[in-house]
């Protein structure tokens, strides 16, 4: 994993590491920040971001609906020593509030989760984009679609062919979120960033249709993950 911790004092970023890398795989890199903005410069992508929110010039909320406009699927954690801004977290959809009091056992508590999570993220499809075939973790899937008597996968940057059928993977996916909302579209809930009662809609403008008999169910599933994902 690559996790980035960002705090303008030294004694938090310090501690941060301290209680992270108990919590982590040796191998896995943590960088550390001083500011927003130099995490920001940084241009780089981070599977946990631990964010502190209250930093000057650049607070950690701004910081975050900056960096996620880039790199939208990072786990946010948010840093603080003040709890009352957890009521905030719908506008960056933080992972975890982390009390700097609390530091440690809440960090565990987290990882654990975020571990998790990548344990059911490992399972994966084939497809083939022209003569490059690539296994494509179901985390990386926002949609898939009819293309014939096979599938067409859509992720953040390709576009793939994949030799089994939308029945098929529909079977395979529901208990990892993927939903069936329209006879064409099986899509990603928890790769959707938002829904109307005619698209799911994804990062980088890309869309799926929803049918109009669907609507109220891929709504129901869209809310129930989030609340799950909210819980854990």
């Amino acid at each position: 994993m690559k996790i980035a911790i960002i705090d303008d004092e030294k004694n938090w970023r310090d501690s941060a590491r301290s209680a992270v890398q108990e919590y982590v795989d040796p191998r896995d890199q943590i960088e550390l920040f001083s500011s927003g903005i130099t995490f920001l410069n940084r241009h780089k992508e981070y599977d946990v971001v631990l964010m502190d929110i209250d930093m000057p010039k650049l607070d950690g909320f701004d910081t975050i609906i900056r960096y996620k406009t880039e790199f939208s699927s990072s786990t946010i954690l948010i840093l603080t020593t003040h709890l009352d801004y957890a009521r905030k977290g719908y506008l960056v959809d933080a992972f975890r509030y982390i009390d700097k009091a609390k530091m440690e056992e809440e960090l565990d508590e987290a990882f654990e989760k975020i571990r998790e999570i990548n344990r059911k993220n490992q399972f994966s499809v084939v497809g083939r984009n022209g003569k490059k075939v690539k296994t494509i973790l179901i985390k990386d899937i926002y949609y898939i679609e009819t293309a014939g008597r096979y599938c067409a996968i859509t992720t953040a940057d390709e576009r793939y062919e994949c030799s089994e059928s939308v029945g098929v993977l529909e079977e395979k996916l529901e208990e990892y979120g993927f939903f069936r909302c329209h006879k064409s579209f099986l899509v990603n809930l928890n790769a959707v960033k938002y829904l109307d009662n005619t698209f799911a809609y994804f990062p980088g403008n890309k869309k799926a249709y929803i049918s109009v008999r669907k609507y109220v169910e891929t709504k129901r599933r869209y809310i129930a993950i989030r609340k799950k994902y909210a819980a854990m």
